[in-house]
């Protein structure tokens, strides 16, 4: 897959993802990455909600993807019979790469 493939679908599926768990948050009377979302410019990395005040609380994501890729040839298979003769001429190529991403979510949890 290449980059800006990789880029693209794990955009859209944080997005698909986010959508999905900010339906399950309103029955739930808590609010997923909500427009109410303020930044403290005194403290670094503190949120609000404008509304509340309640903090919000993040929800740090580090997904990894690895991806391996291999292609396996041998020559000189024959079977006789119930026997099976093998040569030695063999050959593998294995490939591997690992993409990662890291996001922030924003998380109004339910207040009683």
């Amino acid at each position: 897959m290449q980059l800006d493939e990789f880029v693209t679908q794990t955009l859209k599926q944080v997005i698909d993802g986010v959508s999905a768990a900010q339906g399950y948050g309103k029955s739930k009377n808590a609010n997923i990455n909500p427009s109410s979302a303020r930044m403290d410019s005194k403290s670094s990395g503190y949120s609000f909600c404008s509304e509340t005040g309640i903090p919000l609380q993040d929800v740090e994501f580090d997904v990894a993807v690895s991806v391996t890729e291999s292609s396996e040839t041998s020559e000189g298979d024959k079977n006789v019979g119930a026997i099976s003769v093998s040569s030695m001429n063999q050959s593998s190529n294995q490939s591997s790469s690992v993409s990662r991403i890291k996001f922030k979510v924003p998380i109004l949890l339910p207040n009683s």
